[in-house]
C-alpha cells in the first residue's frame, strides 16, 4: 500500500483547464500583436505620418532660424526620399508615394533637391509641397512673409 502523500502527488500531476486555457490565452494575443506587426500600414496612415514629420520639420527649423538669428533651411531631397536641416536630423519620406515641390527656382539646387528657407524674423522664402498615395494626399504650404506652416490632409 502507498502512503497517503504519495497518492496525492499523482493525482496531482499534469496541467488543469484553467491553467491550459490560460497559455492558449496568452498565445492567441501574442498572435494577435504579432501580426499587426507584419502588416503594412495603410497608405492614409502613412501619408499622415509622413506629413505630420515634415510639417514638424518645418517648424523646428523656423524656430531655429529665430533662435539663433540665422538663416536656416530645411532641404527636401526627393532622390534620397528624405528631408534633413540643422534642427532635423534625416528623416525618410515614403518611398511609393508621389511627391510634388513648389519652391522657387533660387532655392532648387537640382530638379530633385530643393530648399525652404527661414529668415532671423520668422519669414521664409515660401513653398509647397503635395505628398499622394493611393487615393491620401496631403498638401503643405509654407508662408513666405509669416514662415507659418499650414498642414491639411485629403
Amino acid at each position: 500500500m502507498r502512503p497517503p502523500f504519495a497518492r496525492g502527488a499523482a493525482r496531482r500531476s499534469g496541467f488543469s483547464l484553467l491553467e491550459m486555457l490560460a497559455v492558449l490565452a496568452i498565445v492567441a494575443l501574442l498572435g494577435g500583436m504579432a501580426s499587426q506587426f507584419t502588416r503594412r500600414p495603410s497608405p492614409r496612415l502613412r501619408v499622415e505620418s509622413a506629413t505630420r514629420a515634415l510639417c514638424s520639420g518645418l517648424r523646428a527649423t523656423r524656430l531655429r532660424a529665430i533662435a539663433t538669428a540665422s538663416e536656416q533651411a530645411l532641404t527636401i531631397d526627393l532622390r534620397r526620399r528624405a528631408f534633413f536641416s540643422m534642427a532635423v536630423a534625416a528623416t525618410a519620406l515614403p518611398e511609393d508615394a508621389a511627391i510634388e515641390l513648389a519652391v522657387s527656382e533660387r532655392q532648387r539646387a537640382e530638379p530633385s533637391r530643393a530648399a525652404i528657407v527661414f529668415f532671423p524674423h520668422g519669414g521664409s522664402s515660401g513653398g509647397g509641397l503635395t505628398i499622394a498615395l493611393s487615393g491620401a494626399r496631403a498638401e503643405i504650404a509654407v508662408n513666405w512673409l509669416t514662415g507659418a506652416t499650414r498642414c491639411a490632409f485629403h
